[in-house]
């Protein structure tokens, strides 16, 4: 049930490279680098009816991923089991220890810096945890202690369910993967809500990347969510949960800054016409904008062009 892959049986000089050929294989967009030429690892893969789950032992290592542009997004738990990782995604960084837990996104980018270690990587679908979890975000790239009594639950039942996938000679009754996914995920689901959070955890920096952006690229009528996350490297539903955590959304942020722009450009730029302006900052439909600038300000853009700008 369980397929094992080990460098042991490859040639010093040719390790890392296998190493990353199996990362790749099991995980889209992952690698690792390491200044050991001998590089040595040992990785177990499981398939638990919607769920993988990885057991990898290896020596110190950089660990990185790309975000995965395609496809749903998925959950990656990581569950220490030896030594420690010093994990970074989102602008958030935790320090795993044995019996620590953590959550990535396959949706942005990653980084694991690694000593000699184990652990154990449960992979799965977002939506599945995401049920399970309310405000899922503020779980992200924050690590969970492995010291209650949920986390230590959980971590029991994955390290039990490993030992009987080993020790099987036969694949298990699609009822029982189906309980043994529902018990494994509760528990986690369990364990995370159990977790003390210290409210929004929002990255001033990425957050002040984001305003950039939609300021630099007002006038492009394509400006959504989606082509910011890409630009700025995250997932849009980090952004919605940054911009959340100051009460409004991208569109609603983007269609107040443009029509600030409008008012300073209606009064300043006499010689274009109305539609222009609006044209020029991102608005297809002319109509449409006199109707956001008269509700945002009562009056009309025409009466805009009257208003001094101090």
């Amino acid at each position: 049930m369980i397929e094992h892959f080990s460098t042991r049986d490859v040639a010093s000089g040719e390790r890392l490279a296998y190493w990353n050929r199996i990362a790749a294989t099991q995980s889209a967009e992952l690698m690792i680098d390491s200044r050991n030429r001998e590089f040595r690892g040992d990785l177990g893969c499981w398939k638990l009816g919607r769920l993988a789950i990885m057991k990898a032992r290896a020596e110190a290592s950089v660990v990185s991923r790309q975000a995965v542009p395609y496809g749903d997004e998925r959950l990656l738990v990581h569950l220490q089991t030896r030594g420690s990782s010093d994990q970074r995604q989102l602008g958030r960084e935790c320090l795993l220890r044995p019996g620590d837990l953590s959550i990535c996104t396959t949706a942005a980018p990653m980084r694991i810096e690694t000593v000699s270690h184990e652990m154990l990587v449960l992979k799965l679908l977002r939506s599945e945890l995401e049920r399970r979890v309310p405000q899922l975000d503020l779980h992200i790239g924050s690590p969970t202690p492995g010291n209650s009594p949920a986390v230590h639950s959980f971590h029991q039942l994955l390290l039990a369910l490993w030992r009987e996938a080993e020790i099987r000679t036969a694949p298990p009754s699609a009822d029982w993967e189906t309980d043994a996914e529902t018990l494994l995920l509760d528990l986690l689901g369990l364990a995370l809500r159990g977790a003390v959070r210290g409210g929004p955890n929002v990255d001033g920096r990425g957050l002040a990347r984001v305003k950039a952006i939609v300021d630099a690229r007002l006038g492009d009528p394509e400006l959504d969510t989606a082509l910011v996350a890409q630009e700025v490297g995250i997932s849009p539903r980090t952004i919605q949960h940054w911009l959340a955590a100051e009460g409004t959304t991208l569109r609603a942020y983007v269609l107040e800054h443009r029509l600030e722009r409008a008012l300073d450009l209606l009064a300043a730029d006499r010689r274009s016409s109305i539609t222009a302006i609006a044209m020029e900052l991102g608005f297809n439909d002319p109509a449409y904008f006199a109707r956001c600038f008269r509700k945002r300000y009562g009056f009309s853009p025409s009466q805009g062009r009257e208003v001094p700008r101090g």
